[in-house]
């Protein structure tokens, strides 16, 4: 009789029998005789997850890859399909472990893509395989692609992994096609598909990319790791601390600002010029609120902050700067004109903030008490004798 016909009962007593052990070269025969690919698929998952790792052995020396379907792609698939510790059993086997797919993803890409995390794991810890293998762009690798998707749990393993670049980035200029840099796709693991958000081209660390997103979590997990670079550049020279302020991400310039105190100096030489023209009011009040902030900074234009403030008028910028007790009124960029110049022919008004700040500055006169509101450790401007005529 043969043995496939056999009762499902007696195939389970035999499976679970020590005839087990000479069942294993029949099956085996038959399976590669036959050259089916789901049973040969079946039979290497199934020896992965039982541990046995003979078996496997034998069946990848015995050309079970060239039967399989993408053969060569096999782990591409088993992290969707495989438990940690099967998977860890086909690594140990000899399965390479950095095969790129059709797509040009690596296993730990796929395995990044599907969230799975104990097939990352099973991936990191072992030594062979490329962790920082990038995909798209030539600088976005699993970690970017974990950080850009808010993988939390996905971001901590890359970190844990000494091998992991937590500051690859490809920084040379070139054309930005999307100020957010993200974008949405669909990519087949095996037979599932995923929905993952991607960088449009290179040019972002991982760091970039937690702050653009507004990922506070994602964020904090990338600063408490002491290998990422607070002040690394992106294509368009900006630093983590201008991409939140650029885009209104108030909660990053906090935790930028706290984080550095602990660390290397923050890179915050013309941050205010950067804030004048994207940011409100109340993001450059956190700014002026950091002593590391130099009010009167002067780019190479010799221009400050107030500068520019009054260049693209700036009323709200323009009192807040004004109101701050280190502002220097008086300073002249290379056309040898102060703020108050740039907003006399069109502001006359706010011309006069100037003016009265000036005054206040060579110790006051009394005449000027009106437009002072004297407040605990200082004074501050009193604008609205001024506004109606604004």
């Amino acid at each position: 009789m043969p043995f496939l016909t056999l009762p499902n009962e007696i195939l389970l007593e035999i499976c679970t029998s020590p005839l087990e052990g000479l069942l294993k070269p029949a099956l085996r025969r038959q399976i590669l005789k036959r050259r089916s690919h789901k049973f040969c698929r079946r039979a290497i998952y199934h020896a992965a997850e039982r541990q046995d790792h003979p078996t496997v052995k034998l069946l990848l020396e015995s050309g079970v890859l060239d039967i399989v379907k993408r053969g060569r792609w096999l782990l591409n698939h088993a992290v969707c399909s495989l438990s940690e510790e099967g998977l860890t059993t086909l690594l140990a086997c000899g399965v390479d472990p950095n095969t790129p797919d059709g797509r040009g993803r690596t296993p730990l890409i796929c395995a990044t893509a599907g969230r799975l995390s104990g097939a990352v794991r099973a991936l990191l810890a072992d030594a062979r395989v490329e962790v920082n293998w990038t995909w798209i762009p030539p600088d976005f690798t699993a970690l970017h692609l974990a950080v850009w998707n808010g993988f939390d749990d996905i971001v901590k393993l890359f970190l844990a992994c000494p091998r992991t670049a937590v500051n690859l980035v490809q920084n040379a200029r070139g054309p930005m096609t999307d100020g957010s840099n993200n974008r949405a796709l669909g990519t087949f693991v095996g037979e599932r598909i995923f929905g993952v958000e991607v960088a449009l081209r290179s040019g972002w660390a991982p760091i970039h990319g937690a702050v653009v997103r507004k990922d506070p979590k994602i964020l904090i997990i990338l600063l408490q790791d002491e290998r990422v670079d607070v002040n690394i550049l992106s294509c368009e020279r900006e630093t983590p601390l201008f991409l939140a302020v650029k885009f209104h991400n108030k909660l990053a310039v906090r935790l930028l600002l706290a984080i550095a105190k602990n660390r290397a100096p923050l890179a915050i030489d013309g941050i205010l010029h950067m804030a004048v023209p994207w940011a409100g009011t109340s993001m450059v009040e956190i700014l002026l609120q950091d002593s590391r902030v130099d009010v009167n900074w002067t780019n190479h234009d010799q221009r400050t902050a107030l500068h520019i403030a009054a260049s693209v008028y700036r009323v709200d910028l323009i009192r807040l700067l004004l109101n701050h007790k280190k502002i220097d009124v008086g300073k002249f960029d290379e056309r040898e004109s102060s703020a108050r110049d740039l907003v006399l022919p069109d502001l006359p008004a706010v011309a006069r903030w100037f003016t009265v700040r000036q005054i206040l500055d060579n110790k006051g006169m009394a005449y000027l008490d009106p437009a002072t509101d004297i407040e605990q450790g200082g004074w501050k401007l009193n604008f609205s004798i001024f506004l109606g005529s604004v």
